[in-house]
């Protein structure tokens, strides 16, 4: 926020007027780029029914997500950070996994890589979607996750789900979960439903997430000629703690599920 006042009552910091006016310029743009990033297609007789993430699994814009995202949806819109959007059209579903594909006419620079399945799960992790916090966000969030302990060491070839403690909403299910390395060790596809466990159980169950393990998304993905890209070597160097959201970004997407009214 930029105001003009006397320096004497100044509650801020005092700028010359060449910064105040490169300040506001620059959130003169960045209100606009939200604005035009917000923007959505008109699709005649249909109304968007629901958000979800996905992010691509090659160059060719192809997008992993969670097939109740895309189930039943008429029209298909996925956008990108920047604010591009286009079409798009699902090429694969299997909703025993809750896994699809989606195909796009985007060509992405840069596309999620997995970690092994031999690799053993992180402690914490990141989850990369669009949350619903009262409105959609119109680029991705990171959201921070514990996995849950568990008597047995868990990696990402174990044949159950992932959870992992992190406050799950909305817009999340499709996204992925990436260790500190960037690489992705799961899909979220649930949140643990709280009033359905304390009425079956008694127990207050609260921000549990469940994310599909990578054995599942390579099968799948695998059984649509599809090779995932796997990141083996790691080294301390290689960890991308503090840049895992602008990384993601690039590879991230938000999924538009549109049907008649």
């Amino acid at each position: 926020m930029v105001t003009r006042t006397h320096p004497d009552n100044c509650q801020g910091q005092t700028v010359g007027d060449d910064e105040a006016n490169a300040i506001r310029d620059r959130r003169r743009a960045y209100v606009q780029q939200s604005i035009d990033a917000d923007k959505n297609p008109i699709i005649v007789g249909k109304r968007l029914m629901s958000i979800g993430a996905g992010f691509f699994v090659n160059s060719e814009g192809t997008l992993l997500t969670n097939a109740h995202v895309v189930k039943n949806c008429e029209t298909l819109i996925v956008s990108r950070a920047g604010g591009e959007l286009l079409p798009a059209h699902l090429i694969a579903i299997e909703p025993k996994i809750d896994l699809a594909l989606v195909s796009t006419d985007f060509h992405p620079n840069q596309i999620a890589v997995f970690a092994p399945l031999d690799a053993p799960l992180p402690t914490s992790v990141a989850i990369i979607g669009y949350p619903n916090q009262g409105l959609p966000p119109i680029r991705p969030l990171l959201t921070q996750g514990i996995i849950m302990p568990s008597k047995l060491e868990l990696t990402s070839a174990t044949p159950r789900p992932i959870s992992i403690q992190a406050d799950v909403r909305p817009g999340n299910s499709g996204g992925p979960v990436l260790d500190e390395f960037g690489r992705v060790i799961g899909v979220i596809f649930a949140a643990v439903d709280t009033p359905a466990v304390y009425k079956n159980t008694g127990r207050i169950v609260r921000d549990i997430g469940i994310a599909i393990p990578n054995r599942f998304s390579f099968e799948f993905l695998e059984r649509n000629a599809i090779t995932p890209t796997i990141m083996k070597k790691i080294t301390e160097k290689t960890s991308k703690q503090e840049q895992i959201l602008d990384e993601a970004g690039l590879f991230v997407a938000r999924v538009e599920c549109w049907r008649k009214n």
